[in-house]
């Protein structure tokens, strides 16, 4: 039991550190070169992105998917003619930090 709050109230600790260190991780990760927050460049911009798939019952899985894989993953290319690269392009992304640039695009 004891152990069970300590947990609880280690991740209300956590979650606002994990939610802010999204952009950061976008940064980390090299979203930033193709997507930007507002506006569309070579990708969907975060927002247009989180509008899109908001309320789609897979969404998320559908993003963590493309973002650890590329488009190719997904069926693919996506947004008209632009895709996503595979890992041989970019930083590799682990399923914990998909789920939280997921979840984060999903909140925008």
């Amino acid at each position: 039991m004891k152990a069970n709050l300590m947990l609880v109230a280690l991740l209300c600790v956590a979650a606002p550190h994990w939610a802010a260190a999204s952009p950061a991780l976008a940064e980390e990760k090299q979203c930033l070169g193709c997507h930007a927050m507002t506006t569309d460049g070579a990708g969907p911009s975060f927002q247009r992105i989180g509008r899109a798939w908001r309320g789609h019952s897979q969404a998320e899985a559908i993003l963590v998917r493309t973002i650890r894989r590329g488009s190719a993953s997904t069926d693919g290319p996506h947004w008209n003619k632009a895709t996503m690269p595979d890992t041989s392009e970019r930083p590799l992304v682990n399923e914990v930090e998909a789920r939280r640039l997921a979840r984060w695009i999903l909140q925008l």
